[in-house]
């Protein structure tokens, strides 16, 4: 019997070299822009923020227009972002809610434009900016539950609106996926099947080097080596013949639009947990899905993918045996047999907003690292909306809550308000932040915003 351990920690482990393709890295990845694109002052309790559409930009300078399901969290200074499922988000375990915020995204700005939506609505002079802050306010009611009311008239019909007509849609494919992200088998086997699932008109299909050298190659159900392959189709992964083992991992790419109602968490370059975004709007941008696979002759061999469930709390990590002798493995201490053909699925319980690193071993030098920030709970516990800011301001800056960005460019010369959202140069606030509390008063900042709307909020 072969075993395998599992490294946990709140910090990092030392990686492997053979690391494999993980479920949580797969789909469209992008960097918080600076500023809102558009909207306007939103009270929130009793609060006074600025929402609206907030921008994150790809790897090749395409814009992704979102807006915030997770009102309580500052967003970090240049993080980056990633697409997942809502169950792996502050959606978790809201499908009603999650439904309806997607009804939104899909029938108002800026998927419907903001003339359109007033001939729609039967709404007067409404704005792009006005769209924009009702659209927020309407959905923080479903993803956070709370009482936001945009200030403008108009904004605040459009959210009375887009709140009552609303209905649960299903939640929206992965703009790009490969499942299992794990497979593995004898050597000489077709390992998989592996269904591909893509926004994508095709999508292209590659080995890494290690593959390549082994002799790796990605066919039909058939044994037939193909490059690329379409929504819907099952892959599998050829692997060499003879007495060999090793590991590699099978790569897929394309270019799509992303699905509208995709979540997208985020951290910054310290792991610290950026405030969760849904995505409004796409322009085509590159994407990529990755399938490790591990094959050996004999023996234990494992296959282990991990998913967040944020209904849980937890990351679920489940090994699978495909090999003729029993796989065990250590997992938080705790030691687990999967018998040939057999599968077993550890939930590991890691704290809110806090990094986690693991690895899971097994033999002949398979090793697959498992990390990432847990982002689920859309209230931190520190920032509630229970205080309006001053109309004075302070004479200095201070930091956000929740290990946010930091001061602001400075502080305002009149009544200003807080932002829900931001990163690059200016860093953006939660936009109920308790700690923007200073004695005697709220610290009002003065933000600014990118675009035509370069102006400071006053």
């Amino acid at each position: 019997m072969l075993a395998s351990s599992v490294a946990l920690s709140a910090g990092l482990t030392t990686a492997g070299a053979a690391v494999a393709a993980d479920a949580n890295t797969s789909g469209t990845k992008a960097v918080l822009m600076d500023g809102l694109k558009h909207g306007e002052a939103i009270k929130v309790d009793n609060r006074m923020v600025e929402g609206g559409i907030i921008q994150l930009k790809t790897g090749d300078h395409q814009t992704l227009d979102t807006y915030c399901i997770d009102l309580h969290n500052p967003t970090q200074r240049g993080a980056t972002y990633q697409e997942t499922g809502w169950e792996s988000s502050s959606l978790a375990g809201k499908p009603e809610q999650a439904g309806k915020i997607r009804w939104i995204l899909q029938n108002s700005y800026p998927q419907v434009s903001a003339a359109q939506l007033a001939k729609n609505t039967g709404i007067q002079g409404l704005s792009e900016d006005a769209a924009a802050a009702g659209t927020q306010a309407a959905i923080w009611h479903f993803s956070d539950g709370a009482n936001a009311v945009p200030q403008d008239g108009q904004a605040k019909q459009l959210t009375d609106y887009l709140t009552d007509k609303a209905v649960k849609l299903e939640e929206p494919k992965p703009t790009l996926s490969l499942a299992p992200t794990s497979v593995s088998g004898k050597s000489g086997a077709l390992l998989g099947p592996i269904t591909v699932t893509s926004n994508g008109a095709s999508v292209d299909l590659a080995v890494d080097a290690d593959g390549t050298k082994a002799g790796l190659t990605v066919t039909d159900k058939n044994g037939k080596a193909i490059t690329s392959a379409k929504s819907g189709d099952e892959i599998y992964a050829k692997a060499p013949g003879g007495g060999t083992h090793g590991t590699a991992t099978i790569k897929a790419s394309t270019s799509a639009q992303v699905s509208i109602g995709r979540a997208f968490t985020g951290v910054n370059a310290d792991n610290v947990h950026s405030q969760t975004l849904i995505l409004a709007g796409s322009e085509a941008v590159p994407v990529t899905a990755g399938v490790s696979v591990n094959w050996a002759p004999a023996g234990p061999i494992p296959a282990v993918t991990n998913k967040v469930d944020c209904v849980q709390g937890a990351v679920v990590v489940t090994a699978t045996n495909n090999g003729d002798q029993d796989y065990t493995f250590t997992l938080n201490n705790k030691t687990y047999t999967v018998k040939p053909g057999g599968t077993t699925s550890v939930p590991v319980k890691v704290e809110e907003d806090k990094p986690y690193h693991f690895t899971v071993t097994g033999p002949n030098g398979f090793k697959q690292d498992i990390q990432g920030v847990l982002n689920c709970k859309t209230d931190t516990g520190t920032t509630t909306p229970s205080s309006t800011p001053s109309a004075t301001p302070s004479s200095t800056p201070s930091s956000s809550t929740g290990g946010g960005t930091g001061s602001s460019t400075g502080g305002s010369t009149g009544g200003g308000l807080a932002f829900t959202g931001g990163g690059g140069e200016t860093p953006w606030l939660a936009g109920i932040a308790g700690a923007l509390l200073v004695a005697g008063g709220g610290a009002v900042f003065a933000l600014r915003r990118r675009g035509r709307h370069g102006r400071t909020s006053a």
